[in-house]
């Protein structure tokens, strides 16, 4: 069975098993789930070279507090996370309850 994050591998890295995409990539795959009505958890933030892969906790994002929130969703605030960092080097893991 495919998974969302299979159909964003060849748009990504993977580093320790982890995809890691770009913020435009990343944005896109918040969207897949938010179509099928599956949790963004969260978002991580690292900086990739050829050989290191740093995660920045300063930009990352959990958002699983957010389940019981009925105001507030985990796709809005996810996708506008991204577009603040969209103009930026990061890499992003896109944590999702699937």
């Amino acid at each position: 069975m495919s998974t969302i994050e299979d159909e964003f591998r060849e748009a990504g890295v993977m580093r320790g098993g982890v995809l890691l995409l770009r913020p435009n990539d990343a944005i896109r795959m918040v969207q897949r789930p938010r179509e099928q009505r599956i949790l963004v958890l969260g978002l991580d933030g690292f900086v990739v070279t050829d050989s290191t892969t740093q995660p920045i906790l300063e930009e990352s994002i959990d958002l699983s507090n957010l389940i019981n929130r009925p105001n507030t969703t985990c796709w809005e605030i996810a996708e506008q996370f991204l577009n603040d960092r969209k103009s930026s080097n990061l890499f992003f893991e896109v944590v999702i309850d699937e």
